[in-house]
């Protein structure tokens, strides 16, 4: 099995960097058919062929991920889109 940790650091309130953590969420959940919960201030995401979660740290997003092996000959460009996202959300 195949992992992507992405970490990101941020200078948001906490409710602000929730609300774009459940923004990256809608659309994973639209476009993927993810399943979606918050615990806390982690956000866990499950798919048939991904596991993972977002935690939400004072100043820090950590996105870890489990691709089952179908995803994971795509590992690269699934962690390129991951941290594009992660910077037109959070920032540079």
């Amino acid at each position: 099995m195949s992992r992507i940790t992405i970490r990101r650091s941020h200078d948001l309130t906490p409710t602000a960097a929730r609300e774009r953590v459940s923004h990256v969420a809608d659309r994973l959940a639209e476009r993927f058919g993810a399943s979606c919960r918050w615990q806390g201030n982690v956000l866990h995401i499950q798919h048939d062929s991904v596991r993972g979660h977002i935690a939400l740290e004072s100043t820090t997003v950590v996105v870890e991920a489990k691709l089952g092996l179908a995803l994971a000959l795509f590992r690269g460009s699934l962690e390129s889109e991951i941290a594009r996202i992660l910077e037109r959300e959070f920032g540079p």
